[in-house]
């Protein structure tokens, strides 16, 4: 019984997480407007309306699992939309190692498409890991989900050592661009 109570703690631990997603975690959120992307062979520019943010969350040992998603906002059925939602998590084992997540699912979030979901972790300054990205796809006809991409990375032991940073990086576009 008390297995399942646990379980059950955890579970709800995780969904107000990520219900409160981003409130007050975001280190820092610079957006550039009218960046060049390039997926799947094409290249994409100011005209397509694209917008690169990036988000910063201090990640603290012990703490709650990071959980950014980007969901459809308008509930509307659109057409050459991929149904689900873009999202970056990141989650901690024994206080002393991290694994990231991400996914662009193409899904249109405030007015713009995630085509491209990036992250990597740094401290000081320095990147411990490259960019793990997923990128959606495109046919020419409809947007395709990326796959999920992961990767961890270790702690340091060092007390008096700057704080792990997740930094996530979203690409966005024209929700009618194809």
């Amino acid at each position: 019984m008390r297995r399942i109570a646990k379980y059950w703690s955890v579970a709800l631990l995780l969904l107000l997480t990520a219900w409160t997603s981003g409130a007050g975690s975001a280190v820092g959120a610079p957006v550039a407007i009218g960046s060049t992307v390039s997926l799947g062979g094409r290249t994409f520019g100011p005209e397509d309306g694209v917008v690169v943010e990036i988000q910063q969350v201090e990640l603290r040992p012990g703490g709650e699992p990071v959980v950014i998603e980007w969901p459809s906002g308008s509930g509307l059925i659109t057409p050459q939309a991929t149904w689900g939602s873009s999202y970056a998590t990141s989650t901690e084992t024994a206080q002393l190692y991290y694994t990231g997540r991400a996914k662009a699912a193409a899904n249109v979030y405030s007015g713009k498409r995630i085509v491209s979901v990036c992250f990597w972790y740094s401290r000081g300054g320095t990147r411990l890991i490259p960019n793990q990205c997923s990128n959606a796809r495109t046919s020419g006809s409809r947007w395709v989900a990326g796959p999920e991409v992961s990767k961890g990375v270790w702690d340091t032991l060092d007390p008096d050592a700057p704080r792990t940073i997740f930094n996530i990086s979203t690409t966005r576009i024209g929700p009618g661009v194809l």
